[in-house]
């Protein structure tokens, strides 16, 4: 008796993690506002970098992993400031980040505990009918993102920009 009990409470906690767990129509909307609202934040340098690192929350991270074992880690509000170019913009002005533009593409959003997890394409086209250097007129990707519902919505825990990415390492 004990252990059906014990069985049928188990149950219910693990319907119940699943239907918390599960994202609704409006969660991936907004999810995917997001992505796209950090594309213009990097590219155009918002509020002097404050638009991109309001999109995180107050000690995320934005990882560039260009798989040579050195990844570049942004943590917290500052960090992010200065990724996206701020609190200047000097750096959005000048080549090669005046020639890049952020695309994240394919968005593919599951449910995990505590928020939720994508994966999308980095896409950077160069602009201006310029390039980044004479090998590179752009640049692909991928990007893994980890979410947290906060009280002021969807915001992003993590970014990880895998710059190089093969096939057989590609997650989830």
């Amino acid at each position: 008796m004990i252990t059906s009990i014990a069985i049928a409470v188990g149950l219910l906690e693990a319907s119940c993690a699943e239907r918390d767990a599960a994202l609704t129509a409006a969660d991936h909307v907004e999810i995917q506002q997001l992505v796209n609202r950090l594309n213009f934040a990097l590219d155009y340098c918002g509020r002097s970098g404050s638009d991109f690192a309001d999109l995180f929350i107050e000690d995320g991270h934005f990882t560039i992993d260009r798989g040579d074992g050195m990844p570049i880690v942004r943590t917290g509000r500052e960090a992010l400031i200065e990724l996206a170019g701020g609190p200047d913009c000097e750096s959005r002005r000048v080549p090669p980040s005046a020639y890049i533009l952020h695309l994240a593409e394919s968005l593919v959003v599951e449910a995990q505990a505590g928020g939720a997890r994508g994966k999308s394409y980095a896409i950077y086209p160069s602009s201006q009918g310029r390039r980044v250097s004479e090998e590179v007129a752009g640049q692909l990707g991928v990007y893994y993102d980890e979410y947290v519902r906060t009280a002021e919505g969807w915001r992003f825990k993590s970014r990880r920009h895998v710059v190089n990415p093969v096939a057989e390492g590609l997650e989830f």
